[in-house]
């Protein structure tokens, strides 16, 4: 059993550097690494992996750029292990990831995919605690309790509220073609791709222990405007089309759960008032009428 760790780059070298290096430091070398440059203008990376001359570590270069939803979804495609991780460019494993992953799968022989406990980090690596990380904490509360959900339980918990780190997750590469819509649904896409492969069969395996550094950056929070209504457009169509899909799979509980989407629509409640305070009543009125509307 290995992993394959296949990292869409796009981001400060330095951080790419840093995943390099977290990666090497395994206990266990049951794992191999590429790296998928979307051409990225700037070689410090690239020379710092070719320098390294690990033949466990491969560094591609694609011949357009592809987009970060573009990258991550070629990512998606290219596992050659039995388990594949899509990690993010700016993220970082702790010495034990694969060890404590592969033990999980071992323990848990129905699992499709692992999720492992997870350390949000800032820019300059030190931990942070956001809203976000609070409430998707509070979101997961009952599914951490249970170590293995079945898919309709899985569905369920995520339909009430995404508490996924996605690039923390291993996933079964013999799952992974069950994703149906690789490109579809933008920001919230990684929740379709597990749904999609849940529902094929298996399970959700939860380890606690905190073994991957998932990096949020200040910078990278959602703004009220424009973007923020296109991405709750995109993830209430997402949820519209999990509704029907669930249903179609008998677990009726989680196409329920799908057309509440009761964490989004919180957010989007949130994001209404702060338009509101900012005097931008035309946005407010928009994102309110999105919160209550019927999917």
């Amino acid at each position: 059993m290995s992993i394959h760790f296949v990292v869409p780059y796009y981001v400060d070298p330095r951080f790419l550097i840093e995943l390099v290096d977290s990666v090497r430091k395994q206990t266990s070398d049951r794992w191999r690494l590429t790296i998928v440059d979307d051409r990225y203008p700037d070689t410090t990376a690239e020379e710092y992996v070719l320098g390294l001359a690990d033949p466990r570590i491969e560094y591609v270069r694609n011949e357009q750029n592809l987009g970060a939803t573009g990258n991550v979804c070629k990512c998606m495609t290219l596992g050659k292990e039995e388990y594949l991780v899509v990690m993010g460019a700016d993220d970082a494993l702790e010495p034990r990831y694969v060890e404590v992953v592969l033990d999980a799968f071992k323990r848990y022989p129905n699992a499709v995919m692992v999720h492992p406990g997870v350390t949000v980090v800032d820019g300059e690596s030190r931990p942070t605690d956001s809203l976000a990380d609070k409430i998707k904490r509070v979101a997961a509360r009952s599914a951490w309790k249970e170590r293995e959900l079945d898919g309709p339980a899985a569905a369920q918990s995520l339909m009430n509220g995404n508490w996924l780190y996605v690039p923390a997750m291993a996933f079964r590469n013999d799952a992974v073609p069950r994703i149906t819509r690789l490109g579809e649904f933008g920001s919230i896409a990684d929740l379709a791709w597990s749904i999609d492969m849940l529902i094929g069969g298996g399970t959700l395996a939860l380890d606690p222990t905190p073994v991957f550094r998932y990096r949020r950056h200040a910078a990278s929070h959602s703004s009220i405007g424009a973007h923020s209504v296109q991405r709750f457009e995109e993830e209430q169509r997402y949820y519209a089309a999990a509704a029907e899909q669930l249903n179609a799979a008998g677990w009726h509980k989680a196409a329920r759960a799908a057309r509440l989407h009761l964490l989004c629509r919180g957010h989007i409640t949130k994001s209404a008032l702060d338009a509101a305070l900012a005097r931008d009543l035309k946005l407010a009125k928009s994102l309110a009428g999105r919160a209550i509307r019927r999917v």
